[in-house]
């Protein structure tokens, strides 16, 4: 983060300086902690007598109790019971495919292969692109969503 020096907050001060550099040290002072303290300690006694001319005494009093009386904003959820049925039949359908996979010994026919590809293409020399993999997984995730969407659609229809 750039900081300006005490020049340019002298000069921000007085309003000396262009607009648009103006509103980008503006902005810059409200997130920079030590660029605040500098241009603070700029602001001398005189000034703080003039702004207590112009601010009334009890404006943080009223500021606090406007803030007091404001009341949040209450959130209204309706709840939507087939959204809940939606989240179901999709859980119930990956773990349908999960199981099915499991059972079936995809997943440590996958666990065994995995050893034996790396070994055969260290052999030969091979380097597996990345693009390959991402393709597979690709396809195991589109045929996956494919498989849930006709499960959801014909449970639908069904009804």
């Amino acid at each position: 983060m750039n900081h300006y020096d005490i020049v340019e907050w002298k000069l921000f001060k007085e309003n000396l300086l262009d607009d648009r550099i103006r509103s980008k040290m503006e902005e810059h002072l409200m997130n920079c902690d030590e660029c605040m303290e500098v241009f603070l300690s700029l602001i001398d006694e005189n000034e703080i007598e003039l702004a207590k001319e112009v601010v009334p005494p009890d404006f943080t009093d009223k500021v606090v109790n406007n803030i007091r009386n404001v009341r949040p904003i209450e959130k209204v959820h309706k709840k939507n019971k087939k959204s809940y049925n939606d989240y179901f039949i999709y859980y119930v359908a990956v773990a349908s495919v999960a199981i099915i996979l499991t059972a079936s010994g995809f997943f440590g026919r996958l666990v065994n292969k995995v050893p034996e590809i790396s070994s055969r293409l260290n052999e030969e020399g091979i380097i597996l692109r990345t693009n390959k993999i991402y393709d597979f997984s690709e396809k195991i995730t589109r045929k996956t969503n494919e498989f849930v969407n006709n499960f959801n659609l014909n449970w639908i229809e069904e009804d």
